[in-house]
């Protein structure tokens, strides 16, 4: 296909007509999935549901509907096209190809570079036009329409057209960031929303004395009014921003990791996969924010004005110095990882089962009810194990005498003083608190991705149902 000037309207009918083979002035559902087919791009219902609710998420698509939404994307395809075109000739051609990828951190070799070019050649010249180019990115979600997104997509699809399945694991490399900050803000936002809740259950936990929520709740009053309701907030959310952003990028990044070693065929994980994806991303995350855990925990059960979080760092590191500030971390490590193993996993059976059953990819909002479902299964699981850490973690404590060795020690110790319900101390606030909580930053993060693309094409083949 020659040249022609951006927008041209002949050149849109044109690239219209070529994807409308039965000539009818509209785009089906199949002729749509048949081009990306040939392009080596996702067919899946995700992908086509994410493609065709740009144009109002209608079955079919007119010459109107396409033409406005071109119009939209058109300045962001000129400008990843400009980017590339280093010599300004209007064509792109392989080299230039290869250093653009090559400048994102995406490892394609010059023969890839080569299949790149012809998947897309439409005239055989050996060049990449910008009408050819355009062809494929007007099959891109329009999250995918930038400058990362679009390389990662065009490297993908042209291994996946060539049977190089072992790139179905690749991401691209610069959305390590975006990702981080998708988990943390999720995380930050729903925390805030749930923090009385979360100071509720934390004293019940680590105060075997506070067992009736209505005097813990006049306890939490009477410290500061509205202000007492959210005291330690800014340590939690301290600690959750880079928590859970931690959990969710690592999560993912350890999936990319198992997904490129997999083999070819490969379409998703098992179970036993995601299981360990979810205790790596527990561990590390628990690893690196367990101080701010500590003196969350702390907060939450002080009160007064000796409550203040320096006065507290200074009195855990007076006594115990750095060993302070990981009092209960074995235990907190153990709960941490199983949590977030059993979180992921079980949110990923509750979406693959959905799938199954509706054959269809859940919303967003459904994305999140599944994520509430997955954090009580979660919760009811590992509950046990969150109540020794909080005793471990306020020992030592004004009103909080040293009195376990370890996890074991005061595993047994409340088994024999308190008995088996003093594991589920705090049982209705932590459910109140953690289901809505979980479910909320996982429709934030999910809303979050899908907002700025992250993962790239990638993330509509997993699973993929095409």
């Amino acid at each position: 296909m020659g040249q022609s000037a951006s927008g041209d309207p002949d050149d849109l009918e044109t690239l219209f007509a070529g994807l409308d083979s039965d000539r009818d002035g509209q785009l089906q559902r199949e002729e749509v999935q048949a081009a990306l087919r040939r392009l080596g791009l996702p067919a899946s219902q995700h992908y086509m549901g994410d493609l065709f609710s740009q144009y109002g998420g209608s079955q079919s698509i007119d010459y109107k509907e396409f033409r406005r939404y071109v119009a939209t994307k058109e300045r962001s395809m000129r400008a990843v096209f400009s980017a590339i075109d280093a010599d300004g000739d209007e064509r792109l051609d392989a080299g230039e190809v290869h250093r653009a990828a090559a400048a994102l951190g995406l490892s394609v070799a010059p023969e890839e570079a080569d299949r790149m070019i012809a998947l897309l050649d439409g005239d055989d010249d050996g060049k990449i036009s910008f009408s050819e180019f355009r062809r494929f990115c007007v099959l891109l979600p329009g999250a995918q329409v930038s400058h990362t997104n679009i390389l990662s997509a065009w490297v993908d699809s042209a291994s996946w057209v060539s049977s190089m399945e072992y790139r179905l694991g690749h991401v691209p490399p610069s959305q390590g960031l975006e990702r981080l900050l998708a988990g943390g803000v999720a995380g930050a936002v729903s925390r805030t929303v749930v923090a009385p809740l979360e100071r509720l259950r934390s004293i019940m936990m680590a105060d075997r004395n506070a067992t009736r929520l209505g005097p813990v709740l006049q306890r939490m009053w009477a410290d500061g009014g509205l202000r007492g309701l959210f005291r330690g907030n800014l340590a939690t959310v301290t600690k959750v921003f880079p928590s859970s952003a931690i959990s969710f990028a690592a999560y993912d990044a350890c999936k990319d990791v198992l997904q490129a070693y997999s083999g070819p065929g490969a379409d998703d994980l098992s179970t036993q996969q995601k299981l360990f994806a979810g205790l790596v991303a527990g561990a590390a995350a628990c690893t690196a924010t367990y101080p701010l855990e500590a003196l969350r925990t702390q907060i939450s059960v002080a009160q007064g004005r000796s409550a203040s979080y320096i006065s507290i760092l200074r009195g855990m590191a007076a006594e115990r110095g750095l060993k302070g500030l990981f009092q209960g971390y074995s235990a907190g490590l153990l709960n941490t990882s199983l949590s977030n193993a059993l979180g992921f996993a079980s949110y990923e059976v509750l979406v693959t089962a959905y799938r199954a059953r509706y054959n269809e990819q859940p919303s967003t909002g459904t994305r999140g009810i599944l994520g509430g479902g997955a954090a009580f299964v979660t919760m009811a699981a590992t509950m046990p194990l969150e109540n020794v850490m909080r005793r471990l973690q306020v020992q030592g404590r004004p009103g909080f005498p040293r009195q376990y060795s370890g996890p074991l020690n005061c595993t047994v110790l409340m088994l024999r003083q308190e008995g088996v319900s003093s594991f589920w101390r705090g049982s209705l606030s932590s459910f109140a608190k953690v289901v809505p909580s979980i479910a909320a930053t996982r429709v934030l993060y999910e809303a979050i991705v899908e907002l700025r693309g992250i993962g790239g094409v990638r993330r509509y083949r997993v699973g993929a149902d095409d």
